[in-house]
């Protein structure tokens, strides 16, 4: 770190990476040191959110949100909300695109105009290392959030439906990932896999991003739950639905909202996941985030703008497409589509 201003995790980093020797055991005791803190706070989420029926906000009545009025605070809003987000999304992106056509670091003037070019973007789609971190990542991305949305489902009906002191611990477990350091998680994974045959291939990552991010899709998965009141299935069951049957018509087009959440969640982590990344991976299972590293540590910051880009693109494509879709598959989307004649495939409870 330029200014030696450490955090826990830069300073795991240092003592793991740039020291003469790697001391994993240090690194291990310092990423446990914080365990004590996080279970305490466990501990008090799970009071302040054990009475769940508060947050129903979907159930057999009628329910309508109210709207708040801004009035004439509505421009002045919109000119904040316009500013933030071009200070902190659009600048970052003009910024990366310019250095990705400089063949150095150049000052903005007429002579970086004059030697802008398209050889970095050139240089980085030839380049078989970059092409396979994108292939790695876009795997990774799709497949892992795919896999960890599902698994998130499954852990949120257990946490929120099923009244147990185990679905208590199940939920306290998940949260502890939250708690370490991703390098510390990678260096546990590592001497777990190295005895394996996953130890050096796509499948260690893989598993290692499931279980340490799999929390964030459950946070949204439990919410939605949460959010869903249990006289909508005992009304279903009553009528003589199936369990089966209610999941399928009544629960999961529910749940589409929170299930678009978790997966644009995990697959956004996992398309850019750097700290567990940088611990598991190998020739050959190189990641994006993992060789933009490497583009930085060789100081080519013309080929590391260009790469960035590029995930930028690719996993913006990736949330709106979902978004998309899920856009088609909630219940208010298939009602609309009934109305204006369109047959929808997925069918909403009545």
């Amino acid at each position: 770190m330029p200014g030696r201003i450490y955090v826990l995790s830069t300073f795991i980093y240092r003592v793991v990476s740039m020291s003469l020797i790697a001391d994993y055991g240090k690194a291990a005791a310092i990423g446990m040191s914080i365990l004590v803190i996080s279970i305490s706070l466990i501990y008090v989420y799970r009071y302040y959110t054990r009475a769940s029926d508060k947050f129903v906000t979907v159930s057999s009545r009628g329910f309508k949100p109210s709207v708040v009025e801004l009035r004439k605070g509505r421009i002045p809003l919109f000119i904040i909300v316009l500013f933030i987000s071009a200070l902190l999304i659009l600048l970052p992106v003009v910024v990366l695109f310019y250095t990705s056509l400089v063949p150095y670091v150049m000052v903005p003037g007429a002579k970086a105009f004059a030697a802008m070019s398209w050889d970095n973007w050139k240089t980085v789609i030839k380049d078989p290392i970059s092409v396979r971190s994108l292939k790695n990542s876009l795997f990774l991305g799709i497949a892992g959030a795919t896999v960890g949305s599902f698994l998130s489902v499954l852990v949120a009906y257990v946490i929120v439906k099923v009244k147990t002191k185990a679905a208590g611990v199940l939920e306290s477990i998940s949260f502890l990932s939250f708690s370490f350091p991703g390098i510390v998680i990678g260096i546990g994974f590592m001497w777990y896999f190295v005895r394996t045959p996953l130890y050096a291939t796509i499948w260690a990552l893989f598993f290692g991003y499931i279980a340490t991010y799999l929390p964030y899709g459950i946070r949204p998965m439990t919410s939605a739950f949460i959010q869903i009141h249990g006289s909508l299935e005992e009304s279903s069951l009553v009528c003589g639905a199936s369990f089966t049957t209610t999941l399928r018509r009544i629960v999961l087009p529910l749940l589409v909202p929170g299930f678009v959440s978790a997966w644009i969640l995990l697959a956004t982590m996992f398309f850019r996941e750097l700290s567990i990344s940088v611990v598991l991976s190998r020739p050959g299972t190189e990641t994006l985030a993992v060789q933009i590293l490497r583009f930085s540590e060789d100081g080519q910051w013309g080929k590391l703008s260009a790469l960035g880009l590029i995930m930028i693109f690719v996993s913006t494509a990736m949330v709106l497409a979902v978004n998309a879709l899920g856009a088609y598959f909630k219940p208010g989307a298939v009602r609309e589509k009934k109305r204006v004649g369109i047959k929808p495939k997925l069918k909403a409870a009545v």
